[in-house]
């Protein structure tokens, strides 16, 4: 399902009619200060509504023209679909006009109309000049082919044709998906009786709905939606492009500010550090250097920091570059999310960019690895980014909530991706139940070749032992995996024919042992022992005699399991437990129980070696204890 919601926004110099005219559209007066009505200009950001026709029902955002409230005219930016470019008819382009045009640009704006307003202050043929010079400005801009009309928001002229204008342009645009994580910056929070904590805000992705419950980050406090408002009405729901008000329950006003982000809980990541390309505008009125101290503006939110150049010595204005930005309080951004900076004093905007990764590790300057993977990061398509983050993780396994956050693509893309990619053999899971944890092939075929490579160096190490244990062998591959995950790959590797797991060892299928000469006359020796007094065995301090070399053919005898242990220090003949097995189950089908006495005599044994045996039957399921007497289990 998609809906056609879209943000129209003014922009433009102070005092050039942008207010009016909004009130002229909509008959709603956005500004709502009292500052602002004595002052005459707006100061903050005006929000409203526009009603074109039966279908279509636009949110206005109506910002500040006043050098000094740039910031605030940032935040309510963001969220712009249509730009609504004002010039007064009797001034023309102006310095804010263009600061406007410049930050829309950087926001990604595609679309626009501008308007010429004030026409009846001017002569007709002025008009018409006025016109042509707007143009002529607009040529290397994103609004050089869009319409530029002339309007009289005191007479009411134009307005009608600006009407159908907009309805026109939203014709040509796409629909805007509703699926997806809610991502939702917030623009004003405010409190009503009665009612608690308000915010607004235009919603970027994903669907909110009554009693959703969502996270402010970067506090990640939980809030759930009360209720929702539209277009100055209630609503159950909420869909991308709409300007929305929220009513939310479980949260103080105190404990949200602007520029925090209502979003689906666990679909963010909180981060001082961002990775970007940034472009400095051709009109910059400086240089961008290495470290510069900047104002750093994404959605509604602005935060000091510093701007670290990655693959230049400096920016120049019209120059672009990858960057990292180090920020003194942490924020929350997506994938190709746009962002403004501007300097830190005075205040003028530098340029901007977008984002290429929402939480990297701080970055040396000319790393031409990293560099090579922003570059390619910010070229590869939603099915490329996802293999190539799964790519870059060589350390453990990787879950759709991490590339959720990491790719700013909604759950839904991101399991189609994924399939699709499993399908081509790129990417592998591990089955976990309810859910799957994925791993590039890549890597998982460089941990299999790990797991082959270490098993051969433990039987050259250890040519008598007949495998490694699974948890000793676990902790040495590179990637880290669970023993769920371990397990699944440890059992593809035995249908490939590749390794033999017995109990919790492991081995290569190709390790045999074979014993030389001076080998198998220790194992005839220790063997012989055993056989002397099969009920009654040595103590194994008795066979090794401290000899490294005996103990070592004593240990292979264990793990074949010629030799079993049955408790302690106590050992025997795995014939001989079988032997005292066979011998206690044919008594016990004739007597149906017995005593440890009786054993003992049955065995002509001693009481420490009988009672061991028969504690080592009940441990297995072949007896239990009834009183003094041992029973068959059933």
């Amino acid at each position: 399902m998609s809906q056609k919601n879209f943000i129209i926004g003014t922009a433009g110099h102070i005092d050039h009619g942008k207010t009016t005219l909004i009130k002229a559209l909509s008959g709603t007066d956005t500004d709502r200060l009292s500052e602002e009505k004595e002052r005459g200009i707006s100061i903050d950001l005006g929000f409203t509504d526009l009603k074109l026709n039966d279908d279509y029902t636009l949110g206005i955002v109506d910002v500040p023209g006043h050098e000094k409230f740039i910031k605030n005219m940032l935040a309510g930016a963001g969220g712009v679909d249509i730009a609504l470019l004002v010039v007064a008819a009797d001034e023309g382009v102006m310095p804010q006009t263009r600061e406007h045009l410049d930050i829309l640009s950087l926001l990604n704006v595609k679309r626009g109309i501008t308007v010429v307003t004030k026409a009846d202050r001017v002569e007709e043929e002025w008009l018409e000049l006025m016109i042509e010079e707007v143009r002529e400005k607009l040529s290397n801009t994103f609004l050089k082919d869009e319409p530029i009309l002339p309007v009289s928001a005191v007479e009411g002229t134009g307005l009608d044709e600006l009407k159908e204008t907009i309805i026109n342009t939203i014709d040509s645009m796409q629909k805007k998906e509703i699926t997806g994580s809610v991502y939702y910056p917030i623009d004003r929070v405010f409190t009503i009786k009665g009612h608690g904590t308000i915010v607004t805000g235009t919603l970027v992705s994903g669907k909110i709905e009554v009693e959703d419950n969502l996270t402010v980050f970067p506090s990640k406090k939980e809030a759930r939606v009360r209720s929702l408002e539209v277009h100055n009405k209630d609503a159950a729901a909420a869909y991308p492009g709409q300007r929305v008000g929220i009513n939310l329950s479980g949260i103080d006003k105190d404990e949200i500010d602007r520029g925090d982000v209502l979003a689906t809980p666990e679909s963010l990541i909180n981060t001082k550090f961002l990775d970007g390309r940034l472009t400095v505008l051709k009109n910059a009125p400086l240089i961008v250097e290495h470290g510069d101290r900047i104002r750093f503006h994404i959605g509604a939110k602005e935060v000091i920091g510093r701007v670290y150049l990655l693959d230049k010595e400096e920016l120049l204005p019209g120059e672009s570059g990858l960057v990292q930005y180090r920020l003194e309080e942490e924020v929350v951004a997506r994938y190709n999310e746009n962002y403004v900076i501007r300097r830190y004093s005075p205040m003028t905007t530098i340029g901007g960019g977008n984002i290429l990764d929402t939480h990297p590790n701080k970055r040396k300057r000319f790393n031409d690895k990293i560099n090579e993977e922003l570059n390619k990061k910010e070229k590869l398509d939603d099915k490329g980014r996802i293999e190539f983050i799964m790519n870059l993780n060589k350390q453990n396994t990787i879950t759709t909530s991490y590339l959720i956050k990491k790719s700013s693509l909604r759950k839904e893309k991101i399991n189609d991706i994924l399939n699709t990619l499993n399908n081509e053999v790129k990417v592998k899971y591990f089955d976990k139940g309810s859910s799957k944890t994925w791993l590039h092939n890549e890597n998982y075929t460089k941990i299999e070749e790990e797991i082959i490579n270490k098993l051969g160096e433990f039987h050259n190490d250890n040519r008598l032992k007949t495998g490694m244990s699974k948890e000793e062998l676990r902790t040495k591959i590179s990637i880290k995996l669970d023993n769920i995950e371990f397990n699944q790959l440890l059992q593809e590797l035995e249908n490939k024919q590749k390794i033999k797991i017995k109990d919790s060892f492991v081995k290569l299928v190709s390790h045999e042992i074979n014993l030389n000469k001076k080998e198998e006359k220790l194992k005839e020796e220790i063997l012989q022992e055993f056989e002397n007094n099969i009920f009654m065995p040595p103590q194994i301090e008795e066979v090794v005699e401290n000899d490294d070399k005996k103990e070592e053919i004593f240990n292979y005898l264990i793990e074949k399991g010629t030799i079993v242990h049955i408790k302690e220090d106590l050992f025997f003949l795995s014939s001989a437990v079988k032997e005292a097995k066979d011998l206690l189950v044919d008594y016990l089908e004739k007597n149906q129980e017995i005593t440890l006495a009786e054993f003992r005599d049955l065995l002509d044994s001693s009481r420490k070696y009988t009672l061991a045996l028969l504690e080592y039957f009940d441990q297995n399921n072949i007896t239990k204890r009834k009183g003094e007497k041992r029973i068959l289990v059933n």
